[in-house]
């Protein structure tokens, strides 16, 4: 195995996506290791794969650095070319942007040396490995022994540690918290149901107590009715009946208040599962855009319903199992000490070491299963990758390849939960040995004291039922600690995205415009997204009198759709300020804005339900007059009525029943529902045949009539009619004016004008 130094990994700073000290030592395929472990001589600090190689294509290479040395390992041919640099050699390291991949390059004095090409959804990551090493070489040098933890500062309110998010009200990392703070947290969910947790105790308590007492019943059974023979038989008959009533009577008193104890429990675990997914859905609502765009599909759903499912297991069985596992113990150790004091203390002789091996392997079995809840992530976010685009799967015969990246999947999952297992079969033989010597030692003294008549058989025998009713609860409690570990992982999970600071912070106080005249300005507006180190939008700036129509132009990343994301406030400005009505952006009720924005997307969304309830999306209370008067306005009306089940049509997941088509006149009679003070139309167009493209224009004149209008269009002609152009280049608003004004300044619009012309004379010939 690899030299890995637990106290020296890399805590990057101001990162997004967030990554954990863990991130950047990844694990790494046992080829990869093998070839580390033979070309470094240091401690291992950083460990991370790439997306694509140094020649630009897409394969996963590996970028290792040590206190020593930067590694790195390019594919090729199916196997890896390595090369490496020595730490104090290095004397500058450089992030260099390109188009469509970004580059990490070292430099020294004689050379530069390509360390890693990857693409732009990994340049959070690669920023801070880049500052980790530039850390390594000022560390080397000063002379000191590179260490990134104590090098890299942490920006303000984020953790020292592993750079996620501080929430205000916690005061700490939850990332960072033990797991014993953590476990506390998840059960201040409880907290409103403490009064049917108190019952529930209550009822564990007396339950406990019963099943404790028949041992107590067997020493009776012994010494006060078998063995001593100047009782008569008749009156030992009465007596064992009497006994056996007892018995029975204790017994079903036990079983039927466990079984009141459990249904209470499992009510309380899953009210506390069903807050717990509740807030994190409500939670996810308030996050802003790039939250989503930085995290699978399939591993924010696996924390909502795998993981909170998780936690109710936690509470539901493995904390009562834990609480009256200590009744018992507490219990059992009255009655032994009360019965016998030496037996007692030999008894606990095994407890120690018992509880060492519990802490030797409970910090390794959380990280197994920390790492399982992600594999489980990377499988959940395949399929939900893979089954909605099946179609896309069928039509370019990729079925094998699917099967391969989930196999993939899989057996990373299965290598894993085979590590989790082989730790278990570990601790598992080593916590019934240390119960074993206990019953050894036990049966030995106890047999003794009783040949030698210091102790009777009853108590004796009394005595090795409460042993193993110790030793039961004892294990269940070691054992229980993978469970603990299992609940911990999923907790962190969750409270991850509980953490995560909304995006759009709500200005105090707001401003509430109940109907906006749809004036909009904006003034000297940058935006940069995270992750970047170009702003999508530089140094913007104009003015939108209301009722005006705005067509916005530019190549694919001009910033055409960034700039209308503004103005749904997806997103707040990096720089410079936008105004709606004269008031700031940042200032208006959220809620209340973006009530008053339409949008109809270039790929319109529709949700799976019916016709009449898509169309009502944005007014749910919407009487059905309003919504067939929406769809004829929107020509949709026909075609909606051709259908067998007219507006009680379902249109199928992400509306796959319908044509794009009248996907796009459904959600253009939606947005003409809302009556928005403000319409946004991104390529609203782009994606129908000829004569539904006439049907949708018509629609849409109708649409923009007394709105402020933005309208996003590659079909340059669609803009005729637009008040103004705003045409865009590389972030900047380069050119502004009607049609005939651009056409007649013969720039970048006229330019564009002129190629489409030709475009379409060459596709009529």
């Amino acid at each position: 195995m690899l030299r890995r130094k637990k106290d020296k990994k890399a805590s990057p700073i101001d990162v997004t996506p967030r990554l954990n000290p863990s991130d950047l030592i990844e694990e790494m395929p046992e080829e990869v290791e093998r070839i580390v472990s033979d070309n470094t001589s240091g401690d291992i600090l950083i460990a991370t794969s790439t997306d694509m190689s140094l020649s630009g294509e897409y394969m996963q290479g590996w970028l290792i650095a040590t206190d020593e040395e930067v590694l790195t390992l390019d594919p090729s041919n199916g196997g890896y070319r390595v090369s490496k640099v020595r730490i104090r050699e290095i004397k500058e390291v450089k992030l260099q942007s390109f188009y469509g991949n970004n580059l990490l390059k070292a430099f020294t004095e004689d050379r530069g040396v390509e360390l890693a090409r990857f693409s732009k959804t990994l340049s959070g990551k690669f920023r801070a490995i880049s500052d980790g090493i530039r850390t390594l070489v000022e560390e080397s040098r000063r002379g000191s022994r590179p260490e990134l933890k104590s090098s890299l500062d942490s920006p303000e309110g984020r953790c020292p540690k592993c750079g996620s998010p501080i929430p205000r009200w916690l005061g700490t990392c939850p990332n960072c918290l033990e797991k014993r703070k953590l476990i506390f947290r998840l059960l201040g969910y409880a907290k409103p149901y403490w009064y049917v947790i108190a019952i529930s105790l209550l009822l564990m308590f007396a339950a406990t107590r019963l099943e404790l007492m028949q041992p107590l019943l067997t020493r009776s059974l012994i010494d006060d009715i078998l063995m001593p023979e100047e009782i008569p038989p008749d009156r030992k008959i009465q007596m064992l009946v009497k006994l056996g009533l007892e018995l029975v009577a204790i017994l079903v008193g036990a079983s039927l208040l466990g079984a009141v104890r459990r249904y209470m429990m499992a009510w309380v675990g899953s009210k506390v599962s069903l807050d717990l997914r509740n807030q994190t859905f409500e939670h996810l609502q308030k996050l802003g855009m790039s939250f989503f765009s930085r995290r699978d599909t399939g591993s924010i759903m696996s924390r909502i319903t795998f993981d909170a499912g998780r936690l109710r297991d936690f509470i539901v069985d493995a904390l009562p199992d834990m609480i009256q596992s200590i009744v018992t113990l507490v219990f059992i150790c009255q009655i032994l000490f009360t019965l016998n004091w030496k037996l007692a203390v030999l008894t606990l002789i095994p407890t120690p070491m018992m509880a060492f091996f519990t802490i030797y392997f409970g910090e390794k079995m959380h990280k197994v299963w920390h790492s399982i809840s992600k594999s489980w992530s990377s499988l959940n976010s395949v399929l939900t990758d893979t089954i909605p685009g099946m179609k896309v799967v069928k039509a370019f015969v990729q079925e094998n390849r699917e099967i391969a990246r989930f196999s993939r999947q899989s057996n990373a999952l299965f290598k894993r939960s085979m590590r989790g297992a082989k730790l278990w079969s570990f601790f598992n033989p080593l916590m019934g040995l240390s119960t074993f010597l206990g019953s050894i030692i036990i049966w030995f003294m106890g047999g003794k004291w009783v040949i030698g008549g210091a102790l009777t058989l009853g108590t004796f025998t009394a005595f090795t039922g409460y042993m193993w009713r110790f030793y039961g609860p004892v294990r269940m409690l070691c054992f229980l600690n993978q469970r603990f570990q299992r609940a911990a992982a999923s907790a962190d999970r969750i409270f991850e995205i509980l953490d995560a600071p909304p995006e759009v912070k709500p200005a105090v106080p707001t401003i509430y415009v109940p109907k906006l005249e749809g004036r909009v300005r904006f003034d000297h507006v940058t935006f940069i997204y995270e992750g970047s180190d170009k702003p999508a939008l530089d140094d913007i700036s104009f003015e939108v009198e209301p009722g005006e129509m705005i067509g916005l132009v530019g190549h694919s990343g001009a910033g055409k759709t960034t700039l209308v994301s503004l103005i749904c406030r997806f997103y707040e400005p990096s720089k410079g300020a936008i105004y709606i009505d004269e008031h700031n952006i940042l200032d208006l009720d959220v809620k209340s804005l973006r009530s008053q924005i339409g949008i109809v997307l270039q790929d319109p969304y529709l949700f799976n339900g019916t016709i009449a309830e898509n169309i009502a999306y944005g007014v749910p209370n919407a009487t059905m007059k309003d919504i067939i008067a929406a769809a004829k306005a929107a020509n949709a009306h026909d075609f909606i009525m051709r259908l067998p089940d007219g507006y009680d049509t379902i249109v199928g997941e992400r509306g796959d029943r319908i044509s794009m088509g009248e996907k796009q006149r459904i959600s253009i009679a939606r947005a003409i529902l809302k009556d928005p003070r403000i319409l946004i139309l991104d390529e609203a167009t782009s994606s129908v045949d000829t004569v539904t493209e006439a049907q949708i224009q018509e629609a849409l004149s109708r649409l923009v009539k007394g709105r402020t209008t933005f309208a996003i269009a590659h079909r340059l002609s669609t803009l005729k009619n637009a008040d103004r152009i705003f045409v865009l280049s590389k972030g900047k608003l380069i050119e502004m004016g009607t049609h005939d004004e651009l056409i007649a300044q013969n720039g970048h619009f006229a330019e564009l004008v002129r190629r489409q012309m030709e475009l379409s004379r060459i596709r009529e010939v």
